[in-house]
């Protein structure tokens, strides 16, 4: 009894919903994970940046304080 016209199974659409699903959930999940990724990456490369920041001026600083007491070890030299 067949009239040219093709009847769909409701369940076969909802078996290829299915598997279409699932196969496209692994291919969402890799992008996410590839953004988390990307983005923490980023953050660690500016926390170095701000480290290594920090660090040259906690160097710096302690140039000067070595200078400061150079200076005061040659005034007390020079006292007695």
């Amino acid at each position: 009894m067949s009239n040219g016209a093709t009847i769909v199974n409701i369940g076969d659409v909802v078996a290829t919903i299915i598997m279409l699903g699932s196969m496209v959930i692994p291919i969402i999940l890799v992008i996410l994970f590839y953004r988390a990724y990307k983005k923490n990456a980023k953050r660690s490369e500016e926390r170095l940046n701000i480290e290594k920041q920090q660090t040259f001026n906690l160097q710096k600083q302690v140039d000067e304080l070595n200078d400061r007491v150079g200076k005061i070890e040659k005034l007390l030299k020079e006292v007695d």
